[in-house]
Parts: structure tokens; C-alpha cells; sequence
């Protein structure tokens, strides 16, 4: 159920790093070292074998325990068509039960383009769901190697005009959708939604991105100075770029780069989440300053002592962000006719 783990003790050879560990959420970091997907050689199978860490991730969810389903929760599986032919794409869909007409987060999972499941946020939807009133749509997008740019971002933005149309088939509210992401699933939903300005053929209420890869570049101060970091590191970004972008790495495509956009005006209100030990911070950071600067009403918000996916994490820093979380819906979340 974590998006991204490079083994740690990588991590623990950088003697230079021992400052960052004495400052990350020590209960966070004991989590981390604990946690079975530590196992997995994320930096090593980006770069030779990206599918393998589908398998890998799979093998230890099925050793999982599962979460049972709330009572007042209905979870299912749809399909709905795609715009290319004789294709569906899957929708896990989680609603608060005997409700109609309940705002919708449309969200698209982590796993640095490659891999991650809509399964693995059961654990956070649960909750969120009944605890915000609203219905959550999260994607599962066609992944990278197999699928590059922009395969993911079509599935998307089929999902996004599927609901403007028939967000009422699941108890949603078409006139308010609001577009989430978490990581490279953070990237996504920024994609979808300049491209959506652009089509002018649907409203998105608001823009929520927690911590998010922006820049292809990766020289940023953060990304150099927590090159090494715990969970996302700067040579994990290179290749999940590399498999994403592929032969487009030096001229990517429009809409695939958040923050490589020319244009940043008209577009919804956001919400940016980064983490203090995480080497994706500052471009997190110069994406809130490009909306800022656009005249887009931007709240940036930096978590002090995570480090990226910290929230995957049981720890207080993650359940005290989720109660952030909470209110934070709450207020983005507003009625809409």
C-alpha cells in the first residue's frame, strides 16, 4: 500500500545524510525501516526492470490483511468507454451510502508513472469518504513503460468528461468536481487540468496536488540536497521521467510537465502539499509561485519532518495531516448548484 520505497539502507551509506534522519519524524522513520516494501529495490527495477515492481508490490499486498468496507461505504469497480475504441477504463469508486448529489474528487494514485493501484488507497478512502461527504473516483490510468505520455492523462480526461456528463449515475454532483493526485499521480492531475482549461468543455472546481513531481529538469536545490532522501529519491525521479517521457526527454510534449506550461492563467484554484525532506519540494514550490503569479488562488503548505509519502506511514505526523486533510475538504469542498 506505499508508493515508494527505495531500500534504506542506501540511504543510511550517506554519512552526510545523518542530520536529515536526526530531523525527519523519528516515529515516521522507524515506520518506514518496518515496513515490508522496504524490501524492494525501487532505485535498481526503475532502471532495469520497472514492471517488476508491480509484482513485487503485488506479492506483499496479498500477505496483507484487508481492511473491511464501513458499513455506511459503498465501494465498487466501473468501467466506462474510452475515446480510443474497444478500450474501457476502470474507476474504484468509493460512496457514502443513502447520499445524492455529493461533491466528487476525481484522483489519480502515486507510483512515479510505473505502478500503484487505486487499491492502495483504500486504507486513506475509507475514511476520507465518509468523513468529507463526497465521492471519491480514483483512475486506474494505463502506466508507464508500456503506456508513456499521454496515455495517462487521456484516461483522465476521459474520466473527467464522463463524469460532467454522468457524475449523477454514482450519486456525484457534475457541477462540482474537484481533481486530486498524489505524487506522480499529483503530476497527472495537473496535466488533465491545463488541459482541460484549454478544451473548455468542462469546470473543475478546484486542484488539490500533494507533493507533486513538477520538473523533468531535476535541478532544484531540494533535488540535490535530498538527492538521497528516504522514500523518493533524484535518481528515482530520472528514470520515472526517463519511462514516462521516453524518446520525448529532451522536448516534452505539451501538457506532460506541469511546470515547463507557458500558461498558467484560468485555471482552478489549488491546493499544493509538500513534504520538508523530500527532493521535490522546491519544484512543488515554483508550481504554487507560477499559479500565484497567474492570478490563481494558490494555498501552499509544507509538512514539517515528513518526507514524500510520509502519509502511507502509521505514525501521528500521517494521522495528524489526515485530519488536516479533513479540514481542508471541507472547506475546498463548498455546494455547488
Amino acid at each position: 500500500m506505499y508508493l515508494f520505497l527505495p531500500i534504506l539502507s542506501v540511504y543510511f551509506c550517506y554519512t552526510n545524510l545523518y542530520t536529515m534522519q536526526e530531523k525527519i519524524d523519528c516515529e515516521l522513520l522507524k515506520a518506514i525501516i518496518n515496513s515490508p516494501f522496504n524490501e524492494i529495490d525501487y532505485d535498481y527495477l526503475l532502471a532495469n526492470d520497472p514492471a517488476k515492481i508491480r509484482e513485487k508490490e503485488l506479492n506483499i499486498m496479498t500477505t496483507e490483511e484487508s481492511i473491511p468496507i464501513p458499513i455506511s461505504l459503498s465501494v465498487k469497480d466501473i468501467h466506462i468507454p474510452s475515446s480510443e475504441s474497444q478500450r474501457s477504463i476502470r474507476l474504484r469508486v468509493y460512496r457514502p451510502k443513502g447520499k445524492q448529489n455529493l461533491p466528487v474528487l476525481l484522483y489519480f494514485h502515486g507510483g512515479a508513472f510505473i505502478y500503484g493501484t487505486p487499491e492502495q488507497y483504500d486504507f486513506i478512502f475509507f475514511r476520507l469518504a465518509l468523513d468529507i461527504d463526497a465521492v471519491i473516483v480514483s483512475v486506474d490510468y494505463r502506466l508507464a513503460p508500456e503506456h508513456p505520455f499521454p496515455a495517462a492523462m487521456k484516461d483522465g480526461y476521459d474520466t473527467l468528461l464522463w463524469l460532467s456528463e454522468s457524475a449523477g449515475q454514482i450519486h456525484g454532483n457534475k457541477n462540482n468536481i474537484i481533481i486530486c493526485g498524489s505524487s506522480a499521480g499529483a503530476t497527472i492531475a495537473a496535466s488533465v487540468t491545463h488541459y482541460a482549461r484549454d478544451k473548455e468543455e468542462v469546470n473543475i472546481q478546484h486542484q488539490y496536488l500533494l507533493y507533486p513531481p513538477t520538473d523533468h529538469i531535476l535541478e532544484t536545490s531540494s533535488m540535490h540536497e535530498l538527492a538521497h532522501a528516504p522514500i523518493q529519491t533524484r535518481k528515482a525521479a530520472e528514470w520515472m521521467w526517463r519511462h514516462y517521457l521516453q524518446h520525448r526527454i529532451t522536448q516534452p510534449l505539451q501538457y506532460s510537465v506541469p511546470l515547463r506550461e507557458k500558461d498558467f492563467t484560468h485555471l482552478p484554484n489549488a491546493t499544493i502539499i509538500v513534504c520538508e525532506w523530500d527532493p521535490l519540494k522546491d519544484e512543488g514550490k515554483k508550481y504554487a509561485e507560477k499559479l500565484k503569479n497567474a492570478g490563481v488562488s494558490t494555498t501552499l503548505l509544507e509538512i514539517e519532518g515528513a518526507v514524500h509519502a510520509f502519509d502511507f506511514f502509521p505514525c501521528l505526523l500521517a494521522e495528524t495531516f489526515y485530519q488536516q486533510q479533513v479540514k481542508l475538504f471541507k472547506t475546498i469542498l463548498t455546494p455547488k448548484s
